[in-house]
């Protein structure tokens, strides 16, 4: 049986291959097929207009520079997602500065112990509520009353609920198996 390639696919792979030779036309596309997207990742982090465009702008230097090592082009808009994501947080982070010192005091004082772990579950928590709000109702509050009550009975969580004792496992199921497949989360088990 002959594979079959989307037209879409064939269209985005052909559109890419000109932007690598340098086909001012295929970056217009480009732009006008992505830029969008990448505009509404950016201001889901709640960033300035400014630092919105800032964001979309450095996605596409660092497309422009990087073009070459994207082997899948049906991947680009995974790519260009996961840049600008980065870009967004690069900025929400840029007033945090380094300040290099000679005193030990200083530093040994200044350092607090777990400010890492406590961004990074700060950031865990953001994914996980953008991922909980992309799931239908039912399943985001049982969901969110599980983890919120993890000692709850079956009973408990049907009356809060009001869901027979038998649709909560396959609702806990499917809406599970929802957040599996949700791009962002994986990206961040990914990097963890």
């Amino acid at each position: 049986m002959p594979s079959t390639t989307h037209p879409a696919n064939t269209e985005l792979q052909a559109l890419v291959a000109a932007a690598r030779r340098g086909d001012n036309v295929a970056w217009t596309q480009l732009t006008d097929r992505f830029d969008r997207m990448l505009r509404s990742v950016a201001r889901s982090y709640r960033l300035s207009s400014q630092d919105t465009e800032d964001a979309v702008q450095a996605t596409w230097v660092k497309l422009y520079e990087h073009i070459d090592r994207i082997r899948d082009a049906s991947a680009i808009a995974g790519w260009l997602a996961t840049t600008v994501r980065r870009e967004s947080l690069r900025l929400l982070q840029r007033h945090v500065r380094e300040h290099l010192t000679d005193d030990p005091e200083l530093c040994c004082t200044s350092f607090e112990p777990g400010a890492d772990a406590s961004l990074l579950r700060s950031e865990q928590s953001v994914v996980l509520t953008r991922a909980l709000a992309t799931l239908p109702d039912r399943q985001r509050r049982l969901l969110t009353l599980i983890a919120t009550e993890p000692a709850a009975k079956y009973e408990q969580i049907s009356a809060t609920l009001d869901m027979p004792v038998g649709s909560i496992g396959p609702i806990r199921a499917r809406g599970l198996a929802r957040l599996q497949r949700h791009d962002e989360l994986r990206e961040f088990a990914a990097a963890g």
